[in-house]
């Protein structure tokens, strides 16, 4: 199996995967709630920050590998909202807003599912 290379250990867990950042060991209240238990003293609670994985990636790599599709989509449902609202109001401009959102639509999913692009997707 490939290492993936932006994982970090987590600084919270010290890359164990429990928490044990709280008085005596104990889990912190910020891992307690994210477990979404009630107020109290629990030991060896999944570390909220990595999810109980020990490792977790940078702010930085998240930001640039989520940001890019999310406004892909948008783009894509803005695209065919209208032109779904342009053919119900029988605009004059129809063909024009056809014409732009499917080649916006085009490239978006050429750009994803190409195996030369950056989002590339591997099963």
């Amino acid at each position: 199996m490939e290492q993936a290379h932006h994982l970090h250990q987590c600084a919270h867990c010290a890359g164990t995967g429990t928490c044990s950042t709280g008085n005596a060991g104990e889990s912190c209240a910020v891992c307690v709630k994210k477990n979404e238990l009630s107020k109290g003293q629990y030991a060896g609670l999944a570390c909220g920050t990595c999810g109980g994985l020990g490792k977790t990636d940078t702010i930085t790599y998240r930001m640039a590998h989520r940001t890019q599709p999310v406004l892909a989509i948008i783009m894509v449902m803005l695209s065919l909202a209208l032109v779904f609202i342009f053919g119900l109001a029988k605009s004059p401009y129809f063909h024009e807003v056809m014409a732009f959102c499917t080649t916006l639509i085009g490239g978006v999913i050429g750009y994803y599912f190409s195996s030369k692009g950056t989002g590339e997707i591997k099963g």
